[in-house]
């Protein structure tokens, strides 16, 4: 996992896929402009809550996010239900 390159991949999330200026992109996630820029630069990483927003919000593959392997978006829409194998 390379956590050094999240701010990275947040930020080609925003521009070249969801095309938003940062200030938009922050207050849809209910963060401030400064942190999504701190996470952006990489001078922090973004916390759970931030990851969390923007799972939920835009649907962004964990995995991509955390590893830069696969697409960025779910293929499958996301459920927020617990699925339990009843086998």
């Amino acid at each position: 996992m390379n956590l050094q390159e999240i701010g990275k991949r947040i930020y080609h999330f925003r521009t070249q896929i969801l095309n938003l200026p940062q200030h938009d992109f922050a207050q849809r996630i209910g963060m401030g402009q400064s942190n999504v820029s701190s996470v952006e630069k990489e001078q922090t990483l973004p916390g759970c809550f931030f990851i969390w927003c923007l799972h939920t919000t835009y649907q962004i593959d964990l995995h991509w996010l955390f590893t830069g392997e696969g697409e960025p978006l779910y293929q499958q829409p996301v459920s927020a239900g617990i699925h339990l194998d009843q086998t």
